[in-house]
């Protein structure tokens, strides 16, 4: 496969994995409420978000592994650790969908009941905290670890680069917060994930339209050795 067959690859792969996760994860927020009556009325809707999730888990995986020959050609090690945590991202995300799951069985057993169950006590907090964790902390530090990469590779143009750092370091922050139980403002927390997701689209088009610069994309046949020193250079 050629650097510029990848490229849009990911880029195609980076614009369904953000579509999938929107209007996937708004299909499935039903299921927040544990509120069975209302998770039995929309069945559909939540297969059918749960099924979105699943495509959302393929392309997070799919772009990990497309883009691990590439920048591994920098720093193999720190490809590594990008593969290692979208697969991190992408298991919490799929824990996440499959509690949707399992919530949408049990409202078909227990239609039209609004009492909280067992089930519904461990599945709705399962399926908040794996979503969350797997959408933003994972996705946050993964980012770091590529726009970082991209940066010094050169490959993309470095104010890409730059901007998908701060947007990653905003997501990752706006994670943490959360995790601690922070309740932060709508409009804050908007403000703290719009970067990343805008700047994505942008990578993705750019890698489309653009593809990898070619004039600093190491050739697979270099020794270690003399990409440390183009590096360092």
């Amino acid at each position: 496969m050629t650097s510029r067959t990848t490229a849009r690859l990911v880029g195609a792969l980076f614009i369904v994995a953000s579509a999938a996760a929107i209007i996937g994860g708004s299909m499935v927020q039903g299921v927040e409420g544990g509120d069975l009556a209302e998770i039995a009325d929309e069945e559909a809707l939540i297969v059918t978000g749960f099924l979105l999730e699943i495509v959302l888990v393929a392309a997070v995986v799919g772009i990990a592994a497309l883009l691990f020959p590439v920048l591994s050609r920098r720093n193999e090690g720190l490809a590594l650790a990008y593969v290692g945590a979208r697969i991190i991202e992408a298991t919490l995300l799929l824990v996440a969908a499959m509690g949707a799951l399992v919530l949408v069985a049990v409202a078909r057993d227990s239609a039209g009941s609004v009492s909280p169950s067992t089930v519904v006590a461990t599945f709705v907090p399962l399926r908040t905290w794996t979503y969350l964790v797997g959408s933003m902390l994972a996705l946050g530090i993964g980012a770091l670890i590529l726009y970082w990469l991209l940066y010094r590779s050169r490959i993309v143009p470095r104010w890409l680069s730059l901007w998908g750092l701060a947007g990653a370091a905003l997501i990752t922050i706006r994670a943490i917060l959360e995790v601690y139980g922070f309740e932060l403002d709508p409009v804050v927390q908007g403000v703290m994930a719009a970067p990343i997701a805008i700047n994505e689209m942008v990578l993705a088009v750019w890698l489309i339209v653009k593809g990898f610069d070619e004039r600093f994309l190491p050739d697979p046949s270099e020794s270690d050795t003399t990409r440390a020193l183009q590096t360092a250079a």
